[in-house]
C-alpha cells in the first residue's frame, strides 16, 4: 500500500507535464481524460487508505533521499488517522472539481494547460498530507504555492488576473520565509524534521521551550499565508481573478487548508509550546474580520472567498482552543460544503456571464436543480443540522467558549450566528424573485457539471450523520461535546439573522441603499466591505517601505559599490600608465636592456620555483 501511496501523489505531479505534452500534439481535450485517470486513481487509492486506517492500519515508510556535507535529508511517508482523512478529503474533492470542470471550461482555448495545473495542483496537497517530514511538507508546500500563482493568473492575458497571480505569489512567499526560518531552527536544535518525533520530544519536554515557541510561531508565520488569516489574507479576495474550479480547489480542497493541516499534524509540539492563544487570537480576528466583509460585498465569488477566511479562521480558533479534533473536523466538514457552494455558484456565473450578484435576480426558475444544491450549501454553511456544518461549527463555538477569553467567544459566536445572514442573502438575491433579463438568458448546467454536484451534497449529509467515526478517525476518543443552552443561543441568534436576511433580500422591506445613505452606516459599509483597509495599509507599507528601503540599497550600492569599482579600475589604469610611460624613450639600447634584465629575472624565478 505504500508503494500506491507514493504514486498517487508522484503520478499526478510527474504526470501533469505529460498531460500537456500528449494533448498539445494531438487532442487538446484528451487533457480532461489524461487527468481524470490521474487524480481518479489518487482518489481510488486514498479512499482504501481510509478505510485500511479506519480497520486500525497506518502506513510508514521512509528513506534518505539525499546526504549534504553530513547532513541526511529524508524523505517518506507517514498516514494515521489524522492524515488519511485530510488526504482523503482532498484526493476525492480534487477528482469531481476535475470532474466538474469538463463543462466549465468548455469554451477555454487552452484546456491542455489548465488540466495540467490542476492536476500538478492535486498532487502536491496529496504529497503534503502523506509526508513524515518538514522538509517534504516544505517541498510540496511550495510546489502548491507555484501551481496557485500560475491557476489564479490563468487568463494571464487580463491584467486583473495576472495582478492578482503575482500578489498571491508575493504575500505566500513573504510568508514562507517565515516557515523556513522555523524548519531550520528546529532542525538545528533538534538534528530531526520528523513529524512523529518532534511531537514525541515536545511531549517528553525535551526541547527548550523558548526554541519549540520561536520555531512554532514562525512556521505559524507560513501557516497566516497560506491559509489567509490576519494580515495576510488579501490575496484570497483577489484569488477569484481565476476560474471557478480553481477557487474551488484552493478554497475547499488544497492550499488554504495546508496551514491548518500543518498546526494539526504537529499539535502536540504546538501545544508545548504555549503559542495556542496566539493562534486562537488571530483564528477570532480573521473569522469577525470576514464576516463582516461577506455581510456587504456585491460580487458572488469574493463573498464566498470572505467565507472560506471566516471558517478557517474558526478552525484556527479551534486548534488555538486545545481541540485538535474540532479543528481538523471543521476543515473536513467546511471542505465538502464549500466546494459545493463554489461549484454552484461557478453554474451560476458561467450561465448568466455574471459575477455581481445584485445583477442576478429570480434564478430558481431557470436554474432549480443549482438553486436545491446551492441552498443546502448554504444550509451547512449556516450550521443547520444534519448537515456537518451544525456538527463542526458548533464544537468551534463551544471550544471558543470554554476557552474562557470573553472576547475571542464574542467574535466566534458572532461570526458562527452572522454566517446564516449573508449566506440567504446570496441565495435570496440570486434564485428568488421574478426572473430578470440577465436570469432569461441562462440554462441549467450540463450533466457533468451537476453530477459532482449532487455526490457533494450527499458527502455534507453523511459527514454529519457519521462525524463520530471520522472525530475518533482524526483523534482517538475524541467526541463533540454538547452544550444544550449554547446551541439554544445560537439559534436564537441566528433566526434573528435569518429574519434580517429574509426581510431585506425576499421580502424587500427595507431600502438599504437608504439605509447606507446615512454617513454613520455608510462609513461601516466602507470599512466592512474593504476588511478593515488592511490591504491599503499593507500597500502602503509596502511602498513606502519596503520598495523604497530597496530604492534606497540600490542606490547606495551602485555609488559606493559599483561607481567605487568603475572608478578605482579608471584610477589604477591611469597610475598605471602615468607609471609606464617614463619608460617610453625611444632608446633601442635602453629597450634591449629592459628586455635582457627582465629575461634574467625570469630565469632565475624558474630556476627558484624548480
Amino acid at each position: 500500500m505504500e508503494v500506491l501511496i507514493y504514486l498517487s501523489v508522484l503520478l499526478p505531479i510527474f504526470g501533469a507535464p505529460l498531460i500537456w505534452l500528449i494533448s498539445h500534439y494531438t487532442n487538446r481535450w484528451y487533457s480532461w481524460y489524461l487527468s481524470l485517470a490521474l487524480t481518479g486513481f489518487s482518489a481510488v487509492v486514498a479512499l482504501t487508505v481510509l478505510l485500511g486506517v479506519a480497520t486500525g492500519n497506518t502506513y510508514s515508510h521512509s528513506f534518505e533521499w539525499f546526504n549534504f556535507g553530513g547532513i541526511s535529508v529524508p524523505f517518506g511517508i507517514f498516514v494515521d488517522g489524522l492524515a488519511a482523512v485530510v488526504y482523503a478529503v482532498a484526493a476525492l474533492l480534487g477528482f469531481l472539481i476535475i470532474v466538474y470542470s469538463r463543462g466549465y471550461m468548455e469554451h477555454d482555448e487552452s484546456p491542455h494547460r489548465f488540466f495540467m495545473k490542476m492536476t500538478f495542483f492535486i498532487g502536491s496537497m496529496l504529497g503534503l498530507t502523506v509526508s513524515n517530514n518538514l522538509i517534504a511538507m516544505f517541498i510540496f508546500w511550495e510546489f502548491m504555492g507555484l501551481a496557485s500563482y500560475l491557476l489564479i493568473a490563468y487568463w494571464y492575458y487580463k491584467n486583473s488576473a495576472a495582478d492578482a497571480g503575482l500578489k498571491a505569489f508575493l504575500m505566500t512567499k513573504f510568508a514562507d520565509g517565515f516557515f523556513l526560518a522555523g524548519i531550520i531552527l528546529i532542525w538545528w536544535y533538534t538534528g530531526t524534521l520528523n513529524v512523529q518525533e518532534l511531537n514525541s520530544l515536545a511531549a517528553a519536554g525535551a526541547i527548550p521551550l523558548f526554541i519549540a515557541a520561536a520555531a512554532a510561531l514562525l512556521m505559524f508565520g507560513g501557516a497566516i499565508g497560506k491559509s489567509a488569516q490576519f494580515p495576510l489574507f488579501p490575496w484570497l479576495l483577489d484569488a477569484m481573478e481565476g476560474p471557478t474550479p480553481v477557487s474551488a480547489l484552493i478554497h475547499a480542497a488544497t492550499m488554504v487548508n495546508a496551514g491548518v493541516f500543518l498546526v494539526g499534524r504537529l499539535f502536540d509540539f504546538y501545544e508545548y509550546s504555549k503559542v495556542l492563544y496566539v493562534i486562537m487570537a488571530i483564528g477570532a480576528l480573521s473569522a469577525i474580520i470576514a464576516v463582516l466583509g461577506a455581510m456587504v460585498h456585491r460580487e458572488i465569488k469574493r463573498i464566498i472567498a470572505f467565507s472560506t477566511m471566516e471558517n478557517l479562521g474558526l478552525m484556527f480558533v479551534g486548534l488555538g482552543a486545545g481541540s485538535l479534533a474540532a479543528g481538523i473536523f471543521h476543515l473536513v466538514s467546511h471542505a465538502t460544503f464549500k466546494a459545493l457552494m463554489f461549484l454552484s455558484a461557478g453554474n451560476v456565473i458561467h450561465f448568466t456571464g455574471e459575477k455581481d450578484a445584485f445583477k442576478i435576480r429570480g434564478l430558481m426558475k431557470i436554474m432549480p436543480i443549482t438553486a436545491i444544491l446551492f441552498l443546502i450549501a448554504v444550509l451547512s454553511l449556516a450550521g443547520i443540522p444534519p448537515l456537518s456544518g451544525f456538527f463542526s461549527k458548533e464544537w468551534i463555538v463551544y471550544e471558543a467558549k470554554v476557552s474562557g477569553d470573553p472576547i475571542v467567544f464574542a467574535f466566534v459566536l458572532t461570526a458562527a450566528v452572522l454566517t446564516i445572514y449573508y449566506g440567504f442573502r446570496l441565495w435570496f438575491q440570486i434564485f428568488t424573485g421574478e426572473p430578470n433579463e440577465v436570469a432569461k438568458r441562462a440554462r441549467e448546467a450540463y450533466p457533468v457539471m451537476l453530477i459532482p454536484l449532487f455526490i457533494l451534497a450527499a458527502l455534507t449529509f453523511l459527514v454529519g450523520i457519521f462525524h463520530k467515526p471520522i472525530v475518533q478517525l482524526i483523534e482517538k476518543h475524541a467526541h463533540i461535546p454538547h452544550d444544550w443552552a449554547l446551541t439554544i443561543l445560537v439559534f436564537s441568534l441566528m433566526a434573528v439573522a435569518f429574519f434580517a436576511a429574509w426581510a431585506i433580500y425576499y421580502k424587500r422591506w427595507i431600502n438599504t441603499e437608504q439605509l447606507l445613505r446615512d454617513p454613520i452606516m455608510g462609513a461601516l459599509n466602507k470599512a466592512f466591505y474593504n476588511a478593515f483597509f488592511v490591504d491599503f495599509v499593507l500597500r502602503w507599507l509596502a511602498k513606502n517601505f519596503v520598495v523604497e528601503f530597496i530604492a534606497w540599497l540600490a542606490h547606495w550600492i551602485d555609488r559606493n559599490v559599483y561607481d567605487y569599482i568603475v572608478n578605482g579600475v579608471a584610477k589604477v589604469a591611469l597610475k598605471a600608465w602615468e607609471k609606464a610611460r617614463v619608460i617610453q624613450t625611444g632608446d633601442l639600447i635602453h629597450y634591449l636592456t629592459i628586455f635582457a634584465a627582465g629575461a634574467i629575472v625570469l630565469y632565475y624565478f624558474y630556476l627558484v620555483i624548480l
